[in-house]
């Protein structure tokens, strides 16, 4: 959806209207492969290298962008994670932690920083000292909004190429993908590795 004042992103050209794709590094390889090891099925080298290609591109690209709107990474998951809880914008450490895939040493330095920069509070529960809360405040609320809207904005763009339809084969086909490596975990918690 065209945002107000915006014109909208042109749509992507169809399969008939876009010149074929020439042969890339990547076939050569698998080809190379097929001649010198016929005995073996490498046909996976053409997706899965692929995939790790584009997702170190992909990863390049988000940080390049972060590190110009002034954050990082992580310093996104975090806010970012308080951000989707909803109000009151609050999450335990732990569940911090558990979602970001680092250490709790790591959470905690970054909850440090983010404390210190007027972003997050930590509170310690009152029944339980060993558990910590950690609640957005209204600067970490302004600065996750801002750097989402425009992360958004930019990694739109870098999917232009494909249509609708294509973008909607490959979000199903990269889950039922993930879900190999991480089977329930969807179910289980709010995943990180996005704002």
């Amino acid at each position: 959806m065209a945002r107000p004042g915006k014109d909208p992103a042109p749509a992507a050209a169809s399969d008939a209207q876009r010149p074929p794709l020439g042969e890339d590094g990547i076939d050569r390889v698998e080809q190379a492969w097929r001649r010198e090891r016929p005995d073996i099925d490498v046909s996976s080298v053409g997706i899965i290298s692929r995939i790790w290609r584009v997702g170190r591109h992909l990863e390049r690209e988000r940080k390049e962008r972060l590190a110009e709107l002034g954050t990082d990474r992580v310093t996104l998951d975090v806010l970012a994670m308080l951000r989707r809880a909803g109000p009151p914008y609050r999450r335990t450490a732990g569940e911090l932690t558990h979602a970001s895939l680092i250490t709790s040493g790591g959470v905690s330095q970054r909850l440090d920083k983010l404390e210190r920069a007027g972003m997050v509070t930590r509170h310690i529960h009152p029944e339980d000292r060993r558990r910590v809360d950690v609640e957005l405040t209204s600067a970490g609320m302004m600065l996750v909004d801002s750097v989402l809207a425009d992360l958004m904005e930019h990694e739109s763009k870098l999917l232009d190429e494909l249509s609708d339809e294509e973008k909607d084969d490959l979000r199903r086909t990269l889950k039922r993908l993930l879900a190999r490596f991480e089977p329930g975990r969807a179910e289980k918690e709010d995943g990180s590795g996005g704002p």
